[in-house]
């Protein structure tokens, strides 16, 4: 008997591959919220498998139509990654582009007293936290969430 040892990255697009979900087209920009749950890593997985990124919102007008959107569906009870990290430039929130994440208002939450992201060097991937009504928050990237996708431009999911 011979034993086939896959990379873990290989088994992670498998697993991943034509995933369900929900999409929609906003602000210009199409979007698919994936029907999963994992940490920040895998769920940046699963959206390449899906021929898209870890979606980046530049704009209030596009957080306010995904967040409609969420709400709509029914997927108001779930936490969701977005594409912006802190990995490999402590303190500056980057987007996967390599942009700088806007801090403050609107996008960010307050936890306490206190305005995010507030986790210090530990928490470093950014997610949408149902409990502030989707406003960011960061957290441990290894924590379990949902995932939103954003494809590039032109991109038909019919």
């Amino acid at each position: 008997m011979r034993l086939l040892l896959l990379p873990l990255s290989f088994c992670l697009l498998l697993l991943f591959s034509g995933s369900e979900g929900w999409s929609i087209f906003i602000d210009g920009k199409t979007v698919k919220v994936l029907d999963q749950k994992g940490t920040w890593d895998q769920m940046n997985i699963a959206c390449r498998t899906e021929g898209a990124h870890m979606v980046k919102i530049d704009s209030a007008d596009f957080m306010y139509g995904i967040v409609k959107f969420l709400k709509q569906q029914g997927l108001a009870n779930r936490d969701f990654w977005i594409g912006a990290t802190e990995v490999g430039h402590e303190g500056v929130f980057r987007w996967q582009d390599g942009t700088i994440v806007k801090q403050g208002t609107p996008f960010w939450g307050v936890h306490g007293e206190e305005q995010e992201p507030n986790g210090g060097s530990l928490e470093t991937c950014v997610f949408m936290a149902k409990s502030k009504y989707f406003y960011w928050a960061d957290a441990l990237c290894d924590s379990n969430f949902g995932v939103i996708c954003e494809f590039p431009r032109d991109t038909d999911l019919n």
